[in-house]
């Protein structure tokens, strides 16, 4: 007659699981790598509605002052969007930047 070897049951209330999960999550990034990444992706959203820009006619009239309303609400198209969660691009190089900054 062989006795298999068994883990000890241990019971798992509310706080073991939030410890387990708390072990498990990553670090969160630094405000400041949070604010470079945000940053980045509204310069990024900017380019990309750039295009936008060019080829609808959010200005209202051609000539200087429909490029520079244009680009004012490109620019702000783009900082709304970043603001409001944006594309998750801002997620992604935030998690980068704290990747280099471990291995520096």
């Amino acid at each position: 007659m062989s006795i298999a070897a068994t883990a000890p049951v241990l019971p798992q209330g509310p706080a073991a699981q939030a410890a387990k999960a708390a072990a498990k999550a990553p670090p969160k990034p630094s405000p400041e790598i949070v604010d470079a990444a945000r940053k980045f992706e509204a310069i990024f959203v900017r380019q990309l509605l750039s295009s936008l820009e060019k080829t609808t006619q959010m200005g209202g009239e051609k000539g200087t002052q429909g490029s520079v309303y244009g680009s004012m609400v490109v620019s702000s198209m783009a900082d709304s969007i970043s603001a409001a969660g944006g594309l998750g691009l801002g997620e992604l190089v935030a998690q980068a930047m704290m990747q280099a900054e471990k291995h520096t």
